[in-house]
């Protein structure tokens, strides 16, 4: 739980000090997702980043009742042993993302496509290009995990 709680912590800081939600629609347009200008965040902890590169970078884009934020990602093989804090959608919006449970078969997910991770899910998320993605998690379930 430790490596996973640091990272949480590390993307949670980032997502408190950015985006509110606004009073106006937010768009998301996948192609000028795919091209939005990200903030780098810190890395992984050392121990899950099983191969690859540990650079990656992220925006919010809307914090009200659910966190939508954009996150980009070098090629890397990441190890999520612990069990996955809540639950996430993901857009896939660059690249590819393999994952694989730690029981059960992996898969794939490519641009256009969509998937859910869910709270307790552990395995492997192996990013072979440089990935991007839209994630929506519930705002109470991230900040419940924060404390």
């Amino acid at each position: 739980m430790k490596n996973l709680g640091i990272l949480m912590v590390l993307v949670a800081a980032i997502f408190t000090m950015q985006a509110k939600a606004g009073p106006g629609v937010l768009s998301l347009n996948p192609d000028e997702l795919r091209n939005l200008e990200l903030d780098s965040i810190p890395p992984w902890p050392a121990e899950m980043v099983l191969s690859g590169t540990n650079e990656h970078w992220q925006k919010v884009l809307h914090k009200g009742d659910f966190v939508v934020a954009m996150y980009e990602a070098m090629p890397a093989l990441i190890d999520i042993s612990e069990p996955y804090p809540y639950d996430e959608f993901v857009q896939v919006l660059k690249g590819e993302v393999t994952l694989t449970p730690i029981k059960g078969e992996k898969q794939t997910y490519r641009v256009g496509e969509s998937f859910t991770v869910p709270k307790g899910w552990m395995g492997t998320w192996h990013m072979p290009y440089r990935f991007r993605e839209m994630i929506i998690i519930e705002t109470r379930a991230w900040v419940a995990f924060e404390e």
